[in-house]
């Protein structure tokens, strides 16, 4: 990676290489809050009740918070046909984003179970997360499924059905499609919670074809936005031929995979070899090139279960000889997620895992230690040097970062010289990996003398800076001071 811009300078003729190593350097245990990364909170999720803030002090103190996640019924957002609600997002937007937290969707048409506020109708018993009105139109659906409650299934693929839905999303991506501010929006439209399956209603599996008719609708209608699946809505009830299919079309397609079932009791047991991951391999087919989301089980449901034991989790689970730490921490490992959740309430969690709660935040995403630099060549006002980088996360970035240096003079007889490098190379270092990166950097002046050379990386959107895993007392202003040179 090597950006040249031209400048007239003379070659220093005392120009010394320099290598240094830096890992004696590092800090492992700072938290970082870096863009782009962390943690979300589901701040509507099973309705409009389940895990609201009960005290501001628990977001604004919750170390690496990206965004809020906003699962939320149909139901509520178009409770007439064509009279849109957006009440219930716009006020979280309103107040949450110009504190400079992200958000991110999931609409759903199918909810299970008598969570309150869940849906906003009961039809003679009957909960609707699809509006009511859906039904009256003509769309088919059960009503009273063999397993769980009472709530109305559409059938996915049924033409009324997907009109209204079509006609919903058409209104939705209008008003929220492409906002900065819009982390992700999910394919909710099918099974339990959105999730793709109908385990506790018909158990009856979507096909193959409905699934693409959905998939398709969002393609359709979000042009600006990253798309989500969860992997469940891709393997459920499916044949292996099928799912491969559905991965390849989703892949193909530029959906990214989110895993909804990391500590579920159940995936705990048949899972164990993979840490409760049913699928690794979905998330290896898509993580290079999008972020990916892990989803916990319900936080009070994991503790429930005697799956989470003790502070930050560490305690052996009995029969699994792991502890909930070690599972999370190790399913993070195979779905290489950007964005993780804890689904649960904000102050409960912190409670427990306090020094948890920033080890992930660090291992999600990128997590980047340069391990080495080189400064080999100075020549015609072109400073080239190469620095080995190292990425501890369990990602990969996916936007470019800058590198902007400085020269910071020894004595005060210089002035400092700052350089800019747009393009880092940060996109090509993956996870667990070290990667050696050439840069040339032009230089507006012409360095006279003994400098400090200082490094860090940058958002060039936002402009703030990327920060790196380095102590901090070496630091100057956001800059990390790494090699003395001489010129």
């Amino acid at each position: 990676m090597s950006v040249a811009l031209v400048f007239s300078c003379s070659i220093k003729q005392n120009f010394r290489p320099q290598k240094t190593d830096l890992v004696n350097k590092w800090d492992t245990l700072r938290p970082l809050v870096n863009p782009d990364k962390g943690w979300y909170h589901h701040m509507l999720d099973n309705g409009i009740e389940s895990y609201l803030v009960q005290d501001e002090n628990d977001l604004t103190t919750f170390i690496g918070m990206d965004h809020l996640y906003l699962r939320l019924a149909w139901a509520f957002l178009e409770p007439e046909e064509g009279k849109y609600d957006w009440s219930y997002i716009d006020d979280i937007v309103e107040k949450y984003v110009p504190m400079g937290y992200k958000i991110s969707f999931r609409i759903t048409c199918k909810e299970t179970g008598g969570a309150p506020g869940s849906v906003p109708i009961e039809v003679d018993g009957i909960r609707f997360a699809t509006p009511y009105w859906v039904k009256e139109a003509g769309a088919t659906g059960i009503e009273r499924p063999e397993y769980g409650s009472a709530s109305w299934t559409p059938e996915w693929g049924n033409p009324i059905y997907l009109e209204k839905l079509d006609n919903f999303h058409r209104a939705f991506a209008q008003k929220y499609d492409g906002k900065p501010w819009v982390r992700y929006i999910d394919v909710g439209s099918i099974g339990e919670w959105g999730e793709g399956h109908t385990y506790y209603s018909t158990r009856i599996p979507p096909s193959k074809e409905e699934i693409k008719s959905h998939l398709n609708l969002f393609l359709k209608h979000y042009q600006n936005s990253l798309l989500v699946v969860a992997d469940d809505l891709l393997k459920y009830g499916k044949s292996e031929k099928d799912v491969i299919e559905l991965l390849i079309f989703a892949k193909e397609k530029g959906f990214t995979i989110r895993d909804d079932s990391p500590m579920v009791e159940s995936y705990i047991e048949d899972y164990r070899d993979t840490w409760s991951v049913s699928h690794p391999h979905f998330f290896e087919e898509v993580y290079k090139t999008r972020p990916t989301i892990f989803e916990s089980e319900h936080y009070a449901t994991v503790k429930k279960d005697g799956n989470w034991i003790g502070q930050n989790g560490a305690g052996v689970i009995p029969g699994e000889k792991v502890s909930g730490a070690e599972i999370f921490r190790n399913a993070m490992k195979l779905i290489h997620p950007t964005y993780i959740g804890f689904h649960g309430y904000l102050r409960e969690w912190l409670a427990d895992n306090p020094e948890l709660t920033l080890e992930l935040l660090n291992l999600s995403g990128y997590w980047y230690f340069p391990q080495s630099i080189y400064t080999t060549n100075y020549v015609d006002g072109e400073l080239s040097f190469e620095i080995t980088w190292e990425n501890k996360g369990v990602a990969p970035a996916y936007s470019v970062y800058q590198l902007k240096g400085k020269l910071i003079p020894e004595d005060n007889s210089n002035e400092t010289i700052e350089f800019v490098i747009q393009d880092s190379g940060n996109k090509d270092l993956m996870p667990l990996e070290k990667t050696t990166l050439k840069y040339k950097a032009a230089l507006p002046v012409d360095p006279n003398g003994n400098y400090q050379l200082a490094i860090q990386l940058f958002d060039k959107n936002s402009g703030d800076p990327v920060d790196i895993g380095l102590t901090t007392n070496i630091k100057n202003n956001d800059y990390f001071v790494i090699q003395n040179l001489s010129f």
